[in-house]
């Protein structure tokens, strides 16, 4: 009689759907059209997560290698799942950086994004003598652990926006560097530290205006210049404005200089 019950009740509990599912088809089909594998750039807008080599921290990986954060009620730490180990940051991801999807993969009410950056880090290896320190590639996973029930299709926006705390989705590499340029240019600091260029002075002038060239990026004429004045942004043109002149960006790149 008890071995019935407990089979009985084996079946009951078996009937009783546990709330522990993978986000459906449509919600995966309607999330990657925001964050598509190989065609979308992510703008980091919340520096200071860590990152790795893609070769691992002994150099060898095939280039699967990251750093993988549990991001947990808007907030990030080192992940300790199964497969996390190794886990050592060679850097940390700035603000303004630029990132490409490698892979989306899908948990239960969660979401994997292995971003790969478009610029190279440098990394130290090896010690005393031996010591090197040169650019490699970059990547972190995040693991996007949702708040609220992610599961249907109407559940994508709020997906997407949780996401977009730390990673900004653009279709294209030029606009995701428009929008850091933006970012940066807004952020009233200069780039790496350093006085804007305009702020510098040659020979008692200010800087020489030539240095901006066209089909620089956002980001290389914020680092000559500094933060703009003014900034207009429409579609894939963007137009920053200066005390003596106006740099006129298309598609992420210088495209003229007005003076």
């Amino acid at each position: 009689m008890k071995s019935f019950t407990l089979a009985a009740g084996l079946v009951v509990l078996g009937a009783v759907p546990l709330r522990a599912e993978k986000p459906a088809t449509d919600f995966r089909a309607d999330f990657e059209q925001a964050f598509r594998k190989g065609r979308t750039f992510a703008v980091v807008v919340h520096p200071g997560v860590p990152t790795t080599s893609i070769y691992g921290v002994d150099g060898k990986s095939s280039g699967t290698a990251h750093f993988s954060v549990d991001v947990v009620d808007g907030n990030w730490k080192a992940s300790e799942g199964i497969l996390d180990f190794d886990q050592t940051a060679a850097d940390f991801l700035n603000l303004g950086e630029v990132m490409e999807l490698e892979s989306v993969s899908y948990k239960d009410n969660r979401v994997d994004l292995r971003m790969v950056s478009v610029e190279a880090h440098k990394v130290t290896r090896g010690s005393w003598i031996l010591k090197q320190r040169k650019p490699e590639p970059v990547a972190t996973n995040f693991k996007f652990f949702f708040p609220f029930r992610a599961y249907n299709a109407s559940d994508v926006p709020r997906a997407v926006d949780y996401v977009g705390r730390y990673l900004r989705p653009f279709p294209t590499q030029d606009q995701a560097r428009v929008h850091a340029g933006s970012l940066l240019a807004g952020g009233g600091e200069a780039v790496s530290g350093r006085e804007p260029a305009a702020a510098r002075t040659v020979g008692g002038g200010v800087t020489s205006k030539k240095e901006i060239k066209t089909g620089m990026t956002p980001l290389e004429v914020l680092d000559i210049l500094g933060k703009p004045q003014k900034e207009v942004t429409f579609e894939n043109k963007s137009r920053w404005t200066y005390p003596d002149l106006t740099v006129v960006f298309e598609n992420g790149r210088v495209k003229e200089v007005r003076f």
